[in-house]
């Protein structure tokens, strides 16, 4: 039997709900690190894609059987997902921003789709249907969680690691990772494409 890829998931998580885009993201919360609200922000924005990413990993396939679809499908929306987020990145600019206030922004507002991107919940449905035990998916809880640990340890640092290393290697590995994005994109619905067609009919 295939042994569980945890390197390719943890790759790919890394790439859609990872450090980079953490630091992006709460570099525009506040004016500083140390401003009034952008700690407890950081805990309930972590919170909030910690609950996500739970139940994803624990009632995602159910549901996604509950409504009949298939996994060559879960696939290709994945695939599309990917193909869609990679070309915003490398085809829209980002644009500077003023500091959101973290006292008046909702931590959801951050959370979605900011650090919790619709492809984060694509990945582990992916890894986790064709591994359906329990093992697994606490392998993948782990993993998960630990990188949201990690997020929001630099969550609470992200304008002094942003100031210190500057804009560009952060705008340097969005584009190396838009790329990737793009090219596992297309090699999901190359995939997806190929079990449909060699899936019995019903």
């Amino acid at each position: 039997m295939t042994e569980m890829p945890w390197g390719a998931l943890f790759g790919l998580l890394f790439m859609t709900m990872g450090p980079i885009r953490a630091i992006a993201v709460f570099s525009k919360v506040g004016e500083s690190d140390a401003a009034s609200g952008v700690r407890a922000l950081a805990g309930r924005s972590a919170l909030l894609v910690a609950g996500a990413f739970v139940l994803t990993v624990l009632i995602g396939n159910a549901v996604l059987g509950a409504w009949g679809g298939s996994f060559p499908v879960l696939i290709g929306a994945g695939g599309l997902v990917l193909v869609a987020l990679s070309l915003q990145a490398l085809l829209v600019p980002s644009l500077p921003a003023a500091p959101l206030d973290p006292e008046r922004t909702p931590a959801a507002a951050i959370a979605f789709p900011g650090l919790f991107p619709p492809i984060a919940v694509s990945v582990p449905l992916i890894f986790a249907t064709p591994f359906p035990g329990w093992e697994t998916k606490l392998g993948i809880l782990a993993l998960g969680l630990g990188l949201i640990a990690v997020n929001w340890l630099l969550m609470l640092r992200a304008k002094a690691i942003l100031g210190a290393i500057g804009p560009v290697p952060l705008q340097l590995f969005g584009a190396v990772f838009g790329v990737l994005q793009l090219a596992l994109g297309l090699q999901f619905i190359r995939d997806a494409m190929a079990l449909l067609a060699t899936a019995p009919f019903p």
